[in-house]
């Protein structure tokens, strides 16, 4: 109601643009209109901007320079936060689920599941390369280059290994003076089991304790439904994204299978698909 007054008042004052250069305010040449206008080309005339703007460039909701206070302003568009619904997250920003509201990506991130630095699923500089979801300027040491996913991979099943290393049980190649977790180098250079007790060691008995066992923690053949296999420092289950049923890593882009109420949409599980998708479970 406010802005109504102002476009009443200003434009029978008859606001021009004198040379295209600056703006007509009663009878005096200004440098340009007044807050929440824009300086029209083609009229000559301050026209109102729209409304979630403060400042603009042009009459549309994607013309706002600044935005009213409360609104937060992305490529040129004014969002209302909680007034505006959508059924998925623009680009550099996540779903958070007990907000219930859409978070802005870290800088790193062109898209991502979580505000981490390793939270993103494709980066901003088209130069970098991911790797447990961080944007890197090349792959680490001992990983591989997955042209296709644009992503660095640890070698999890080596059918061979380069001198002086042995393959381990989980397919990683090792060090042949390097003992596995859960043991440990005797005197003699050879790996002996540590205590039950014991996840790593420096000794055969309970006090020779490096890191202990949880008490819950069991050993199971593979990681049930809604876990993937982490071999990061050891083997370990850890819990899929929350839109997986079954995955091969924590994040959206690696779910093998989608939870009732989510639909495969290239790489992720989506809850509405896009125009052009169909959905199929």
């Amino acid at each position: 109601m406010f802005k109504e007054k102002y476009v009443s008042k200003y434009i029978q004052e008859v606001y021009k643009v004198c040379a295209c250069v600056c703006v007509y305010v009663d009878g005096e040449c200004v440098d340009s209109c007044i807050e929440g206008f824009f300086a029209d080309e083609e009229s000559g005339d301050c026209e109102v901007c729209h409304r979630t703007c403060r400042t603009c460039g042009g009459p549309r909701f994607d013309d706002c320079d600044s935005c009213e206070h409360g609104i937060t302003l992305k490529d040129g568009e004014c969002l209302e936060g909680t007034q505006l619904c959508v059924d998925d997250c623009p680009d550099g920003y996540f779903a958070n689920e007990q907000q219930q509201e859409c978070v802005r990506c870290h800088v790193e991130c062109a898209t991502c599941d979580g505000p981490g630095i390793d939270d993103c699923d494709a980066c901003n500089n088209p130069k970098a390369v991911r790797f447990n979801g961080a944007c890197l300027p090349q792959c680490p040491n001992n990983t591989y280059y997955d042209k296709t996913a644009n992503e660095c991979n640890e070698p999890s099943s080596c059918l061979s290994c380069g001198p002086n290393r042995r393959l381990d049980a989980t397919g990683h190649c090792v060090w042949f003076n390097q003992c596995v977790v859960g043991s440990y180098k005797d005197q003699n250079g050879q790996c002996q089991r540590c205590h039950a007790s014991c996840d790593r060691c420096s000794g055969p008995s309970n006090d020779h304790c490096l890191s202990c066992n949880k008490p819950d923690n069991i050993c199971v053949a593979e990681c049930p439904v809604g876990y993937y296999a982490e071999h990061v420092d050891e083997p370990t289950c850890e819990r899929c994204h929350f839109s997986c049923l079954s995955c091969s890593g924590r994040h959206s882009l690696q779910c093998v299978t989608c939870k009732t109420g989510f639909f495969r949409q290239g790489a992720s599980c989506v809850e509405f698909c896009s125009d052009r998708s169909v959905q199929n479970a």
